[in-house]
């Protein structure tokens, strides 16, 4: 047998292989959806919630969510429309693509992190704003961090916009002092978006995590001054 026909059978035993490993792989993980969209769903309808793809543009609302993720392109796994206090919300699932190389090398894993997005309407549109913990991350990285004045809510919380008489104005107390004192929001990302206010934090949607989220953007809905910010 010649060097290039003893290459090409190493080549197809490689890629044979490699399809055995990988197919079970992806079948486990789609099985794995599945499950997490039927737990999701009898949640959702257990407690008066739509679970679905009913805004395919979600991400759209959210312009931040790219740069928080790591990638131009998301895919939204799951959905679910609910209300916390009166106050409408949106929760779902985000991944990146794949690697752009995986089909040539092979890699095992074919699905990246997950994380969960919670979106609650703003009433009164203004400029961007993200609140994200002090550490190095997409969310923080090449962005200035603005200090507030306030020793605590600074060490927790990385604040970065284009607008920086705006988050001046924002953010004092009591405001900032329930912020820096809660741990879901230190836990979080917090984004104040053209229309919505988002929270993102890492991990896959569960009842759990939509409920938490959900809750603590309720709670932040309701103790911003609305009104303060039209004038």
């Amino acid at each position: 047998m010649s060097s290039g026909m003893v290459v090409l059978l190493l080549i197809v035993v490689a890629f044979a292989g490699a399809l055995a490993i990988l197919i079970p792989i992806r079948l486990g993980k789609r099985q794995k959806l599945q499950d997490t969209a039927a737990v999701l769903s009898e949640f959702a309808m257990r407690n008066g919630m739509r679970f679905g793809r009913f805004e395919p543009n979600l991400p759209g609302r959210a312009p931040d969510i790219n740069d928080i993720v790591g990638d131009p392109m998301i895919y939204v796994d799951f959905q679910i429309d609910g209300a916390m206090r009166g106050v409408p919300f949106q929760a779902f699932q985000v991944r990146r693509p794949a690697p752009r190389q995986h089909a040539v090398t092979f890699e095992v894993s074919t699905r990246t992190p997950e994380y969960t997005v919670v979106l609650v309407p703003r009433p009164v549109a203004g400029p961007p704003l993200r609140l994200a913990p002090q550490r190095l991350s997409w969310a923080t990285a090449f962005r200035r961090d603005i200090q507030i004045g306030d020793p605590q809510f600074d060490a927790t919380f990385h604040v970065s916009t284009d607008t920086p008489a705006f988050a001046q104005f924002l953010l004092r107390p009591p405001l900032i002092h329930w912020l820096a004192a809660d741990p879901r929001a230190s836990q979080a990302i917090i984004v104040f978006e053209p229309s919505d206010l988002m929270a993102v934090v890492r991990g896959p949607l569960t009842p759990d995590s939509a409920m938490t989220l959900a809750d603590l953007m309720t709670d932040l809905h309701q103790r911003i001054p609305w009104r303060s910010l039209t004038h």
